[in-house]
């Protein structure tokens, strides 16, 4: 029988996760840029859901680059569990994409969304990303567009079908490679960050206690890999670790870094 300890964790773990999957479902966060456009600025689009929002990983995409100097703008529709199907049918997400202008563009899928592509050969999954992408290109034609590769997570539905984390991050891995490489487009490895993040450091924990949504880690490594392929340049001084402990945030960086520039 579970001590009491036990059981009151058991209890809040659930209603943690509860909590999460009612974000999931209902939460939408929509921002557009200022009409000015200062000199130098870099304009970013962000679509995509929780796997965005929770823990504001967009908001510390720019916090980050302020710490390094790099003006970022951003624009973003995000709302929980969307495909990019309903992002086509939704107002403020195609406002947020003609609003144009934009030098790059993070499109972040349905977490499982690719690795279906990839397995089932879901056709749909590939047309919907590929009308979002000629949209943003209609209204910002020299926007590099990028794919985000997500990670690999068990959580309460097996995985979302595929067993276990790595059967699913194996699978996002191909299906983001297909579905940008079909579409001309670029990836955002973060999938992969993750990877090395967890094999190297176990004990910093990229996922929530729902062991699906990013923790405040995870949401820092990952707007750590869209600043990198933003920039393209390392970190240099001092970096933003927006609320995650300095020693840890150090690493996450330096994953990112030899995960985007190889270094």
């Amino acid at each position: 029988m579970l001590n009491k300890i036990q059981y009151m964790k058991k209890i809040i773990i659930s209603l943690f996760a509860a909590v999460m999957c009612g974000l999931g479902a209902y939460a939408q966060h929509f921002q557009l840029p200022s009409t000015t456009k200062a000199p130098g600025e870099i304009r970013v689009l962000c679509i995509g859901n929780s796997f965005t929002y929770v823990h504001d990983a967009d908001v510390m995409l720019k916090q980050i680059a302020d710490s390094q100097g790099v003006d970022i703008q951003i624009g973003k529709f995000l709302a929980g569990g969307y495909t990019f199907g309903r992002h086509l049918k939704n107002v403020d997400s195609r406002k947020a994409v003609e609003f144009g202008g934009y030098d790059i563009a993070f499109l972040q899928d349905q977490s499982s969304n690719p690795a279906r592509y990839a397995r089932d050969k879901d056709s749909q999954v590939y047309e919907d990303f590929k009308a979002l992408t000629e949209n943003v290109k209609t209204y910002s034609p020299d926007c590099r567009v990028f794919l985000e590769r997500t990670w690999g997570y068990g959580g309460s539905e097996n995985a979302q079908g595929f067993g276990t984390c790595e059967n699913l991050d194996k699978y996002l891995k191909k299906g983001t490679r297909k579905m940008a490489r079909k579409d001309h487009t670029k990836v955002s490895p973060i999938g992969a960050a993750f990877v090395k993040a967890k094999a190297e450091r176990p004990d910093i924990m990229l996922l929530g206690p729902d062991d699906h949504h990013q923790s405040l880690e995870g949401a820092y490594l990952k707007a750590c890999v869209n600043y990198l392929e933003i920039t393209r340049k390392p970190f240099s001084g001092e970096v933003e670790c927006c609320g995650v402990a300095s020693e840890t945030a150090d690493f996450l960086r330096k994953i990112s870094e030899r995960t985007v520039l190889g270094k």
